[in-house]
């Protein structure tokens, strides 16, 4: 009798902790970084190879790479017969409200800082008569997360409970582009994009003494289809624009969820879990660009993108509505400038670019209203048919309160024939 009891009252223990987000969701928000936000920032449309980064990440009209397939695959008729790119980067930021942590269960003094090197794309475009086709595959997205491993002491020194979280997943893209110089100012090219990924969570509280633990986790794996394409129009032989978008798509996941009480003393295990459907509508994405070459040496690009994040919405684990995001539209801006410098090396002459950029980055959440601003900066050396160009990002938010800085460095490598 005592033991029903004893296992009654647990039983109300674990449901009651099941359900502790829920009822204290409004504590809850988290805004830059709710569970499924990237890293940085909710704004990644496209890729950045180190040329455009260091250009104030500007990528609608000017072709570096083959990695203008993402973000305007029109731009791909601009590249030789062949494009080989290889690139790889580190990115850190400094996060002080996620999951548990600042919002009303753990607390920290100041913000975790967080940084992961990557391989994150490798692609390759080829002309064939009027056609120009790439293929690549790109790490678009991190979910990465400060770990949380704390331990409490009685006071003898022995442990009394242990508390761990983790977080980590990723969302990656496997694209397939086409182009075609339409005349002989306008361009245009569409992308077929498949995206795919997974995203982990896990708690686990130990309460040593008392002899119990408790495990909550929660899994989603990725799938989507979505459409990218744009045009580029020359005006003048300086002067090019260019149109570009990327359609709304569904994140769909199948989502896998595990709370268990665990109670050896007693032999006890509870084990609550369900698996169902979720749904992450993300954006339209549109954008228009502009580039000016005022010489054989210098030129400057500047882009302007508007994210429909107003339409944005959550289905979690089939239930419309749990996990409440509002969102406003937003209008990210950036601008650069690229100088070519000459060296000689080895009797050949190389190409030594400078580069520099702004950008001005609104993260969506209407609280807080937040924003980034980046410094970019880059060079590297363009020899015979190897391109190695090098990028730096540097930026702060403000608008949190909680001054979060992001900085990343990319380097990247390109095969032209």
């Amino acid at each position: 009798m005592k033991r029903n009891i004893c296992s009654s009252i647990i039983l109300i223990f674990f449901i009651f902790f099941a359900f502790l987000p829920k009822l204290c969701w409004p504590q809850m928000t988290v805004g830059q970084y709710e569970d499924e936000a990237p890293l940085r920032t909710w704004n990644t449309f496209g890729f950045s190879t180190a040329p455009s980064l260091a250009r104030g990440e500007t990528r609608f009209t000017l072709a570096s790479d083959c990695s203008t397939s993402l973000s305007n695959p029109a731009l791909l008729t601009d590249l030789p017969k062949f494009t080989l790119t290889l690139n790889s980067s580190v990115d850190t930021a400094s996060l002080f409200k996620y999951s548990i942590v600042n919002t009303g269960v753990l607390y920290t003094d100041g913000n975790s800082s967080l940084g992961f090197l990557a391989f994150d794309f490798a692609g390759a475009s080829m002309r064939i008569k009027n056609w120009t086709f790439a293929l690549s595959i790109a790490l678009l997205e991190n979910y990465l997360r400060p770990a949380v491993d704390l331990s409490a002491y009685t006071s003898t020194g022995d442990i009394a409970r242990t508390f761990i979280f983790d977080q980590q997943g990723n969302l990656k893209n496997i694209n397939f582009s086409v182009a075609r110089r339409l005349f002989g100012n306008l361009s245009a090219g569409i992308g077929l994009n498949y995206a795919y990924g997974f995203l982990e969570k896990n708690y686990e509280d130990d309460q040593v003494i008392l002899n119990f633990s408790i495990t909550d986790r929660k899994y989603h794996e990725f799938e989507s289809f979505y459409i990218n394409g744009g045009l580029v129009l020359d005006l003048t032989q300086k002067i090019k624009v260019a149109a570009v978008f990327r359609t709304p798509f569904l994140k769909k996941a199948d989502s896998e969820s595990l709370y268990r009480y665990y109670s050896p003393t007693t032999d006890t295990e509870i084990r609550t879990e369900a698996s169902e459907r979720s749904e992450y509508k993300q954006p339209l994405v549109v954008g228009l660009g502009v580039s000016c070459t005022f010489s054989s040496k210098l030129r400057a690009a500047s882009d302007f993108t508007f994210y429909d994040w107003s339409e944005y919405s959550v289905v979690y684990f089939g239930e419309e509505g749990e996990q409440e995001r509002e969102f406003k539209d937003i209008i990210k801006v950036g601008a650069g400038l690229e100088y070519l410098s000459s060296l000689n090396i080895f009797g050949q002459e190389a190409e030594v670019p400078f580069r520099a950029g702004v950008s001005y980055d609104p993260q969506p959440m209407k609280e807080p209203d937040s924003a980034y601003l980046y410094f970019s900066l880059g060079t590297g050396i363009h020899w015979k048919k190897i391109f190695l160009d090098m990028g730096m990002l540097v930026g702060g938010e403000s608008g949190s309160g909680n001054s979060l800085r992001a900085k990343k460095m990319t380097l990247s490598l390109s095969f032209r024939i």
